[in-house]
């Protein structure tokens, strides 16, 4: 069913917007959730009474998020990552044969060495602590909550699909960023603490927000992708082409 400006519009405001919505309506009681699960799955690594759930405002609401210990690499320690990145670094340019790893890796140990160079050269001046990144990420991912649907539902809901199938891959894409922004957000605290703050760039400039845009596209990819191979002989869907 090719979809026209008034029932694009309907459908948008009927599949998409209810969701974003939802979230600006709930996502007080979805943070504190989110963040007491991360005390209950992260508590037996921590002596008692270290995780704590606080409380924040945001957007004139109030956001949870877990307060946990920082763990500041030592200078040696940081300075033997620094080594041992540039020396990956400079081995990297042999992955003839696979350019898109090859650039994935050359930014995760460029980010690295950085970091390792800051911890080596000036710790004390490093401004975060990992309770800040967990307000961080709990805000961030309300925000890629709300937006999620409303560009999904931009990005599929004019194609000429049916409204069950679009209404599927809006809510799959939904779930799965509830579900993977819940592990991401537990495992990413667990490395903080374990793997001590060193860690913070490579976690939010390369397994944050990055992500989040790689399977929102990969979901619209392979949604696209199936549809037009189901309409391929329609010439009359596709006459727009030409």
């Amino acid at each position: 069913m090719s979809a026209t400006p008034g029932f694009f519009v309907m459908q948008f405001f009927m599949f998409a917007f209810p969701l974003s919505l939802m979230v600006a309506i709930l996502f007080p009681v979805m943070t504190h959730a989110l963040s007491r699960m991360a005390q209950a799955v992260l508590a037996p690594y921590f002596p008692p009474d270290t995780l704590t759930v606080v409380q924040n405002p945001f957007l004139n609401r109030t956001a949870f998020f877990l307060a946990l210990p920082s763990v500041h690499p030592s200078k040696l320690f940081a300075a033997v990552n620094a080594v041992v990145s540039l020396i990956i670094l400079f081995m990297l340019p042999r992955l003839r044969h696979a350019k898109h790893v090859f650039i994935f890796l050359v930014v995760v140990f460029f980010i690295n060495i950085v970091s390792s160079l800051f911890f080596t050269f000036f710790p004390e001046r490093f401004p975060y602590q990992a309770s800040d990144y967990s307000e961080l990420y709990i805000k961030q991912q309300v925000g890629i909550w709300f937006f999620a649907p409303l560009i999904m539902g931009l990005a599929i809901l004019p194609l000429p699909a049916s409204a069950l199938s679009k209404l599927a891959t809006l809510g799959a894409a939904f779930c799965y960023s509830l579900v993977f922004g819940t592990i991401r957000y537990i495992a990413f605290l667990f490395i903080l603490t374990k793997a001590t703050l060193l860690c913070m760039a490579i976690l939010f400039f390369v397994f944050g927000p990055l992500v989040d845009f790689i399977y929102i596209v990969g979901i619209y990819s392979v949604y696209v992708t199936r549809l037009a191979k189901k309409l391929k002989g329609d010439f009359t869907t596709w006459k727009w082409l030409y």
